[in-house]
């Protein structure tokens, strides 16, 4: 994926125009401030797919860490949490 950059002073000139392009091209675009990047602009799509590949990613490392965890088999749970008595 091609990223473009605009200065913080850019940007404020163009605004309208430089969402537009980020929309159209469905590329972020790097706002530059003091010749350093410093923020995104980027389609909300684009984000929110952006945001579910973190979400999914994160999900994924629990589930593998949670295959090495120790079990305990649910009459066993439930025996210890409310008493030998308890019903299953």
């Amino acid at each position: 994926m091609n990223s473009t950059t605009i200065s913080i002073s850019d940007l404020r000139k163009n605004v309208a125009k430089s969402i537009d392009n980020v929309v159209k091209k469905g590329e972020p675009l790097f706002i530059i401030q003091r010749s350093k990047p410093r923020a995104v602009l980027a389609d909300a799509g684009y984000f929110n797919a952006l945001e579910e590949a973190v979400l999914d990613l994160s999900d994924s490392k629990e589930a593998e860490k949670a295959k090495t965890e120790k079990t305990t088999e649910l009459s066993a749970y439930i025996k210890s949490r409310w008493g030998s008595n308890a019903k299953i």
